[in-house]
């Protein structure tokens, strides 16, 4: 997936993303990718790569825009969003939000934070939304009060503050308490809907177009 920026957390919490788990502990995929899927165990969500192994003890053998086929607890399975969870089956409910791309193979979609419309880039490489100072200030969001964070960006290192968003909705996806981080300045000139959103809804890729649906 192209995007127009990308903004990762430079934060102890990203180790916890990774750490192994005791037994066979509940892993579901959440994203599906030609060559790379998105999975959670309890919980925590890492990217893997065809080929790749997380610490958890995830192996992640060949993923496709429609299964992932992972070895996992000394098991072998194929999982798709349908039958996403190691060992058992759940079905898709709720909305769902079919992405087309742009013109530079990105994707761009309107949002509301809050009752307002913003527009957003679909960016998993983001941990969380990302805004600008200057789009926080016309949602009349309040950065001041959040945490100070390093972000790093396409610029450099800068200071952004972390704050928690009442309600994010996107298509008919609609998602309370979603994190976010505030960038001073005027970048990223667009949103980027960021794995503080994505991470909680599921991810396919269906042709061209991205696939959302909540669970």
């Amino acid at each position: 997936m192209q995007t127009r920026r990308c903004a990762r957390w430079i934060l102890p919490l990203l180790s916890c993303l990774l750490l192994p788990v005791a037994g066979a502990a509940e892993l579901r995929v959440q994203g599906l990718f030609e060559g790379r899927a998105l999975f959670a165990v309890d919980g925590e969500r890492f990217m893997l790569r065809d080929g790749e192994t997380a610490p958890q003890g995830v192996r992640l053998l060949r993923a496709t825009s429609h299964s992932a086929l992972v070895e996992y607890g000394g098991q072998r399975q194929e999982l798709t969003l349908e039958r996403g969870r190691f060992g058992g089956t759940y079905q898709r409910t709720g909305a769902e939000l079919r992405i087309p791309p742009d013109a530079r193979g990105g994707y761009i979609v309107r949002g509301l934070i809050s009752g307002q419309t913003v527009p957003f880039v679909v960016d998993t490489g983001a941990t969380l939304i990302t805004l600008s100072d200057a789009e926080a200030q016309r949602l009349n969001l309040r950065p001041a009060g959040g945490v100070e964070v390093a972000v790093e960006t396409a610029s450099g290192i800068v200071t952004g503050r972390r704050i928690l968003l009442d309600r994010v909705q996107v298509g008919g996806l609609v998602l309370d308490r979603v994190e976010a981080v505030v960038l001073p300045g005027e970048s990223p000139a667009t949103a980027l809907l960021g794995m503080s959103f994505l991470g909680r809804v599921d991810m396919q890729k269906e042709g061209s177009l991205l696939v959302l649906r909540v669970r």
